[in-house]
């Protein structure tokens, strides 16, 4: 459960430090609707949801590692270590996933609100 708290924390950080960023590119190219500050938020969900998706596939990190065999990597790991250690790799790597989707989402979401009030 702590875990979770943080992990949302951390995507409201994410997803605030995003925004102002968005906000004040939108101010210094001088935007004049909401539908470009919309577009902004919703391209911006979209792309931390491509890194997630990518970081499962690339590794923890963001980092290509489709090289590396856990068969093959550091031979004097008995089977037991190495299957640690892929388990430890694989949860990094979808803790990172979880936390680009939930921020993508909230900048999704902060696209729509935006789009329908404003």
């Amino acid at each position: 459960m702590k875990k979770t708290i943080r992990s949302l924390g951390k995507s409201l950080i994410i997803s605030g430090i995003i925004s102002v960023i968005l906000v004040v590119a939108g101010l210094l190219l001088s935007w004049k609707t909401a539908i470009q500050f919309s577009n902004a938020f919703f391209w911006a969900g979209a792309i931390l949801i491509v890194f997630g998706v990518l970081s499962i596939f690339g590794g923890y990190g963001m980092r290509a590692n489709f090289g590396v065999v856990y068969s093959q990597s550091a031979g004097d790991m008995n089977i037991l270590e190495r299957t640690k250690q892929w388990i430890t790799d694989t949860e990094k790597s979808y803790s990172i996933y979880i936390l680009l989707l939930i921020s993508g989402g909230i900048l999704m979401l902060l696209s729509v609100i935006i789009g329908e009030i404003f």
